[in-house]
């Protein structure tokens, strides 16, 4: 069904299916901007939903999918690695992040 639904996609002439994937893309990666205040993670899967829908026509987003995913795999790895300290790097940047936010949303 999805190599059939990818074939049919692909015969739709280059002038029309580039642009549909850079609106629908480029409107996935904006409106993670408007999501990324909320808890959790985010806009970040919606970012990364629109660089993927624009890496299938784009190489330049194909490119940066590419870089995504090695520095996703090469900071698993070194965590994997040094797991000492990586709880201690993440706790110092958790202890930062709730300090910076303390000071800013509840100054003296």
């Amino acid at each position: 069904m999805r190599q059939k639904l990818h074939t049919r996609w692909k015969r739709v002439p280059s002038r029309i299916r580039r642009p549909v994937v850079l609106t629908v893309g480029m409107l996935f990666v904006l409106l993670s901007g408007t999501v990324g205040w909320l808890p959790g993670p985010g806009g970040i899967p919606i970012f990364l939903l629109g660089i993927a829908i624009l890496s299938s026509e784009y190489h330049w987003a194909h490119r940066f999918k590419v870089f995504l995913l090695e520095t996703v795999h090469r900071a698993g790895r070194w965590f994997t690695n040094h797991r000492l300290i990586g709880i201690f790097v993440l706790l110092c940047s958790l202890g930062f992040s709730v300090l910076i936010t303390s000071m800013l949303f509840y100054p003296k």
